[in-house]
């Protein structure tokens, strides 16, 4: 009989679990160096450094957001700092509003640096290995697929949605690749982070 899939763990897929084992010692190195980057270096250095994984090097800034979730999944499941607070928008300079809401930026950046963070890594090692065991796999389908039942799925329901969707574009079709539906993948985006 399969492990039942915690609640925080359905929406978490095997492409976000890969790409947080890569952004993760990023931000701990980013951490002992008491410093932040913005999405887009985030997803930048992380395909330097991974040159040869398919994964990371289709990496978009866009959907980073859901990567990082993963990393604050082990954070918030260990009572460490939140590491996803050394990620900020390159337009505000600071984290994004549905972090905000919830934590203040500036004092979860400091609990980060003052943090020892040496002992964790292979902590992290465990949780990816547990994470992709717990997660249910789904079908995948292509880009144009994806696209196409985007489309159709904002066509039938133009008018109950949100008139600033049209930005969560990318991370969408992304959702839809990964196996989600068309219905769950718009209402992902739409939730508060």
């Amino acid at each position: 009989m399969p492990t039942p899939v915690p609640p925080l763990y359905e929406n978490v897929t095997l492409i976000d679990v890969k790409l947080a084992s890569a952004y993760y010692p990023i931000l701990v190195d980013l951490a002992r160096h008491k410093h932040c980057l913005t999405y887009g270096e985030l997803v930048q250095r992380a395909k330097d450094e991974y040159p040869k994984n398919d994964i990371v090097q289709s990496a978009i800034p866009v959907s980073t957001g859901r990567r990082l979730d993963v990393v604050r999944m082990f954070t918030n499941e260990r009572d460490m700092p939140d590491l996803t607070s050394l990620v900020i928008s390159k337009g505000s300079g600071e984290c994004g509003s549905g972090f905000r809401r919830n934590f203040d930026p500036v004092t979860t950046r400091e609990a980060v640096f003052a943090f020892d963070w040496s002992d964790v890594t292979m902590e992290f090692d465990g949780f990816i290995n547990h994470t992709e065991q717990a997660i249910k796999p789904r079908k995948t389908v292509s880009k144009g697929v994806a696209l196409k039942m985007m489309s159709d799925y904002h066509l039938q329901h133009r008018s109950t949605l949100s008139t600033d969707i049209r930005e969560r574009r990318e991370e969408i079709i992304d959702l839809i690749m990964e196996g989600f539906t068309q219905e769950q993948a718009f209402q992902m985006v739409q939730q508060p982070i």
